[in-house]
């Protein structure tokens, strides 16, 4: 049984949280050992960045900033967390480089930068972007009740949605596309026939 390195990413609201619980689940069911993690993390680096979300409101400030605290962030990530672990299990990890290439390049930096700042990153076994209208994905954090971060607002995750798309070509990741407006059960199907595919 082959460990993997699983990572979701797209735009706050699409759903992550409750299709990663219910993977967590199904690979449990077959026996798999399962590290969940996300980015940023509670690091010190994770921290600041959390900050940072919360503090300002203008999306397209601190673009280095975030780029910079991104990359020591998963540095300190993927040797303390996710490369020991997958030793012995597999990773589910919420949010990994996707989104600092979608992110901070809406924020303005050029794409190949992003690209060199992250490329000797180990690469997931899959990745999920699941995608949904940037308006849709705004109505589902709006029902959370909780303050927004700065880059939930609804131009901006226009854009981004649209650089989350923009990946697949860009980069030579295996990378699945997931229609994240339908149902839970609909789009919990589209990524167990993925996930089939690579177990």
């Amino acid at each position: 049984m082959k460990n993997l390195f699983i990572v979701f990413d797209g735009l706050d609201g699409s759903g992550k949280g409750e299709m990663i619980k219910r993977l967590e689940k199904y690979l449990a069911s077959k026996k798999f050992k399962v590290l969940v993690t996300r980015e940023p993390t509670d690091g010190d680096y994770g921290k600041e960045i959390k900050r940072v979300l919360r503090e300002e409101k203008d999306p397209l400030v601190s673009a280095e900033k975030c780029l910079i605290f991104f990359v020591k962030d998963r540095e300190d990530h993927l040797a303390n967390d996710i490369e020991p672990f997958l030793k012995e299990g597999t990773v589910i990890c919420d949010r990994y480089y996707y989104s600092t290439l979608a992110f901070q390049h809406t924020q303005g930096i050029d794409m190949e930068k992003l690209v060199f700042q992250n490329m000797n990153f180990r690469t997931p076994d899959i990745t999920f972007i699941l995608d949904l209208p940037a308006d849709v994905a705004l109505e589902r954090v709006d029902k959370r009740g909780e303050a927004k971060e700065k880059f939930e607002q609804l131009e901006f995750m226009k854009e981004l949605r649209r650089n989350f798309l923009k990946l697949k070509d860009a980069l030579d990741d295996n990378i699945k596309i997931i229609d994240a407006s339908k149902s839970k059960d609909e789009v919990f199907e589209q990524i167990k026939v993925e996930i089939d595919g690579v177990i």
